[in-house]
């Protein structure tokens, strides 16, 4: 069925048969010299990941108040600590929808308990 497809697209347009066909030749070519490329990238993202780690302290324990949180943040730079402090926004966020569905299930099976 593909040779069928293919044989078909070379008789309807032969000149642009031929160019996907050397795109695509082209392409196939350069995998090697892409995938090569792929693992250099993902060696030096491993790499930073690993010097960020030796860098950066542990963070506070959960229970710790804000402020204790912000002075332990000192030794960082601003960049962690903006994300510490969108990490912490969304764990407050998690910690409220969690609330609002503990509510909304207590809420059904009180609804339920009143059908029967």
């Amino acid at each position: 069925m593909v040779y069928t497809a293919m044989k078909m697209f070379m008789e309807i347009n032969p000149q642009l048969f031929d160019d996907c066909s050397h795109d695509y030749r082209e392409y196939q070519n350069s995998a090697e010299a892409r995938e090569k490329s792929r693992q250099d990238k993902w060696d030096r993202l491993a790499e930073m990941a690993k010097a960020k780690r030796e860098k950066v302290e542990l963070p506070p324990a959960e229970g710790s108040k804000s402020s204790d949180a912000a002075g332990s943040n000192d030794g960082l730079d601003p960049l962690t600590q903006d994300n510490q402090q969108r990490l912490n926004a969304l764990k407050l966020q998690d910690d409220t929808t969690a609330s609002k569905e503990r509510r909304r299930e207590g809420q059904n099976s009180v609804s339920a308990s009143r059908v029967d």
